[in-house]
């Protein structure tokens, strides 16, 4: 009889006979990892319960406090919302799957909920999940699939998938309900156990559950009033330029206007950085600092440029400095959990030199400020500031808006700005596109260009980096006394001619390939802009390159 070694999750590697199917190795698991098992890998290929294991190999089993397993208990739940709500509610009802928001997605609803529609959802939805009802995947020509969608009068879902390339495309059946949903979902309804759903009244519902980081435990929501605000009036934007997913920006692409919607998305942001500089300029009596922060490529850098150039358009003297030029000597970093340096945190940041510095400048005294050698690990002193009337300081990084920073300076006299980008489009009504996903895509984009990375070095610290942000930037946006969006309508149009390449490059044996595979599957649907049309002052160009601000 022979046998095979397979390496479990807790890197225990066990004896078994050849062709044992994964059902039977999970058989031999707790119950709960059985009934929390979302994704199942082996040697980083997905596979399903009846597959029989052959050769020595890794069996990865995620559930939803991994990065994969949390994006596909998301899509499955997702689903399931909408297909409860479109039973329940008035059958030409709606619902519109938007953004993320604290712990949650927002989903938009054309007609009027109450809280006993709310309960009646939720009830419905454990009733499914308790069934543990199959998702059925069955393949169609992407013709068909367009049809079948324009009958049901499912436009926003035909006319993306009018631009998808393949000849085949997957839907996804629930009981009699058939949709296309981009990734994965879980094999059935059973592994759903963890969510609830919060009415925001007038304008719809969100639905909560666990991040990667909350152990399966669904926390209270908390509606962040200008966040949710500001989404919405980009939304009502999109709207109004008939704008709201993937195909109606092809349709803007292919009738010869990518120019248009390029100028059009750069004069909108740029007059919401217009009014936040109009803002501080109206109370330059107070404001003696300007506090500028965000998550990983956000574009802190160029909106803290472009609001220098907006400030000194107003009358102001704006100084810039980087939070990053201010960073411990590389060997003097503090460690992380890890043991290793942890870059991500705030005590990365030499915060008794960063303030003494800003007091002696908020004094009128001359200063010489540190410019920080990231090949070298260390600062040097190289450029001297000094403050005169009207003058104003810029302060951009990651931790700008951390309390901690600037104990000693009132309130009263720092204006903070929180920058991220907040993305409006959609796929279609059901599939959204990820802030998150827009952000590694940029990064990976910025960093093979200026660091030389690998996208797999970039995709495979991206997990890292969240964490970070989760710790040390999502809990102070709050702070903020402005919000600026630092999306653009068209970016994955011109990101996609960047990014494709680098992530075709990664190879199947890489453990990053599933990522990278996800991202591939995004773009797809998008049409190419070239970047030549995109102004040396964008944000985007702090990623792409050729900025005016470099």
């Amino acid at each position: 009889m022979q046998t095979i070694i397979i390496t479990l999750n807790n890197g225990k590697k066990e004896e078994y006979v050849k062709g044992i199917k994964v059902k039977e190795i999970l058989n031999k698991m707790s119950k709960e990892e059985r009934e929390d098992a979302i994704l199942i890998k082996y040697n980083n290929k997905k596979v399903n319960l009846e597959t029989e294991l052959k050769k020595n190999g890794t069996l990865q089993i995620y559930d939803i406090n991994t990065l994969e397993g949390n994006r596909i208990y998301e899509r499955g739940l997702l689903y399931l919302f909408v297909y409860v709500t479109n039973n329940i509610l008035e059958k030409d009802t709606k619902v519109i799957v938007k953004h993320s928001i604290d712990k949650g997605i927002f989903c938009k609803i054309d007609k009027k909920v109450e809280d006993k529609d709310v309960l009646e959802i939720k009830k419905q939805m454990k009733e499914i999940v308790s069934k543990n009802i199959p998702f059925t995947k069955m393949d169609t020509t992407k013709y068909e699939a367009v049809e079948y969608f324009k009958s049901i009068k499912r436009e926003d879902k035909a006319k993306t998938l009018f631009y998808d390339t393949s000849k085949y495309v997957s839907l996804y059946k629930l009981d009699e309900n058939y949709n296309y949903i981009v990734g994965d979902l879980p094999s059935s309804t059973g592994v759903l156990k963890y969510f609830d759903l919060s009415l925001i009244k007038d304008k719809g519902i969100v639905v909560r559950f666990p991040s990667i980081y909350d152990n399966k435990k669904v926390k209270r929501y908390t509606h962040h009033t200008n966040y949710f605000n500001t989404l919405e009036e980009y939304s009502a934007w999109g709207n109004n330029l008939n704008i709201n997913n993937i195909g109606e920006l092809n349709d803007y692409i292919t009738s010869n206007k990518p120019a248009d919607i390029i100028q059009l998305s750069e004069i909108m942001q740029d007059y919401k950085l217009l009014s936040i500089a109009e803002q501080i300029v109206l109370n330059k009596e107070d404001y003696k600092i300007i506090l500028l922060s965000g998550p990983s490529s956000s574009g802190k850098t160029t909106s803290a440029m472009k609001l220098s150039l907006y400030l000194k358009s107003l009358g102001l003297n704006p100084t810039h400095l980087s939070l990053d030029d201010y960073f411990h000597e590389r060997a003097e970093t503090p460690l992380g959990e890890d043991g290793k340096p942890d870059f991500e945190s705030i005590t990365a940041v030499d915060i008794k030199l960063f303030d003494s510095q800003i007091s002696k400048l908020l004094k009128g005294t001359k200063v010489v400020v540190p410019t920080f050698n990231f090949i070298d690990g260390k600062k040097e002193y190289k450029r001297t500031v000094q403050l005169k009337e009207n003058d104003i300081l810029i302060i951009e990084g990651l931790h700008a808006l951390n309390e901690e920073l600037l104990t000693n300076i009132p309130k009263k006299k720092k204006f903070k700005i929180y920058v991220s980008p907040l993305t409006y489009l959609n796929i279609d009504n059901d599939n959204r596109i990820s802030m998150t996903d827009l952000r590694l895509l940029r990064r990976m984009v910025r960093d093979n260009r200026t660091r030389g990375y690998s996208p797999s070095v970039t995709l495979g610290t991206w997990m890292k980096v969240r964490s970070g942000e989760e710790k040390h930037v999502f809990p102070y946006q709050d702070n903020a006394d402005a919000l600026f969006n630092t999306s653009l309508a068209y970016e994955l149009s011109v990101l996609k001619t960047y990014a494709e390449p680098l992530l075709f490059s990664i190879k199947e044996d890489d453990p990053e390939y599933q990522t990278a595979q996800r991202l591939i599957e995004l773009l797809k649907f998008v049409l190419p802009i070239p970047s030549e049309s995109v102004p040396k002052t964008s944000i985007l160009r702090e990623f792409i390159g050729d900025s005016y601000f470099e």
